[in-house]
């Protein structure tokens, strides 16, 4: 296959960036993993202690794959339309990942669109795909396929900023022309650590998911927002991003703008007064819906 018939389908899926790496186990990146493991900075999630191995080495998830192609899309919404970058003037404040309709579902719909593309011009493969949905590390091959670098705050850095969410598509097939892994690094900034409220980049590109506003309002099974709830975030949190410098920069998504979630129009007011009907209506397609009703009272009880 030829790498630049692929990145050119997957900019006319949509996708911002693509890159695309050749399958080998991943030793150094699994063996970093199992550190963090080792130390709980995974915050006792069970799921990331399963299927380690598939992480790092594809052909375990998919058989025989050869190419691992990852896509991003770049979710940057504008300065203006950002419900969390101006947190004294909102009473509720909401990650940009959490204004947009459920990248899962969109970016898998990418994804497939993109190797129909490329089994219309090659003929029949066997595929995989993920986005956010496997135990694949998108942020690991993401590095090895050139699309971005890791920032101190443990999330990608790409040339389009670090909004950006990522999917991957495994193929049986190889590809003419591999990427490189990208080698840039954050350098001498370190202003994400110390932006943090809770100290929970806790060294260089290692994140303590205890201590992670983000990590614990995000989960689903979480009960207790009481280490966090002066922080004021309902979902997510964006204040490592925000203060980012690779961020000043980063250019908007029309197609971010228009994937926009229609309860930002009136955001406080669908909030404060949130029925289990409306709340079917405004949150089914956003990344929400996960919470359920009687989990979203509960975050929104803890900031009243």
């Amino acid at each position: 296959m030829q790498s630049s018939f692929i990145k050119q389908s997957a900019r006319s899926c949509g996708f911002t960036l693509c890159g695309i790496a050749k399958n080998i186990p991943l030793s150094i990146e699994k063996e970093r993993f199992e550190q963090a493991l080792a130390q709980d900075y995974h915050a006792k999630k069970a799921y990331l202690e399963r299927d380690i191995d598939k992480r790092f080495h594809p052909a375990l998830f998919l058989e025989n794959c050869k190419s691992v192609i990852v896509c991003g899309f770049n979710y940057n919404m504008g300065i203006g339309t950002g419900c969390a970058l101006k947190p004294n003037e909102d009473n509720f404040k909401i990650s940009r990942y959490a204004q947009i309709k459920d990248y899962h579902v969109f970016m898998k719909e990418k994804l497939e669109m993109l190797a129909q593309y490329l089994k219309e011009k090659y003929g029949n493969m066997d595929y995989k795909t993920t986005a956010d949905s496997s135990s694949i590390s998108e942020k690991a091959w993401a590095v090895q396929a050139g699309v971005g670098y890791y920032g101190k705050n443990g999330i990608i850095q790409t040339q389009f900023g670090s909004f950006v969410f990522l999917g991957i598509l495994l193929i049986d097939k190889e590809v003419d022309e591999y990427d490189t892994p990208h080698k840039k690094s954050c350098g001498n900034c370190g202003k994400c650590m110390a932006a943090c409220p809770t100290q929970a980049i806790v060294a260089p590109y290692c994140v303590d998911s205890n201590r992670c506003i983000s990590n614990i309002n995000l989960n689903k099974n979480e009960t207790d927002f009481s280490s966090i709830v002066q922080y004021g975030w309902l979902a997510g949190c964006d204040i490592c991003q925000e203060v980012c410098p690779n961020n000043i920069h980063a250019p908007v998504n029309a197609e971010a703008v228009a994937l926009r979630a229609s309860f930002l129009e009136n955001k406080n007011e669908i909030l404060e007064s949130l029925t289990q009907e409306s709340f079917e209506h405004y949150f089914k397609e956003t990344a929400f819906y996960k919470f359920k009703y009687e989990g979203m009272k509960k975050r929104l009880n803890a900031l009243r």
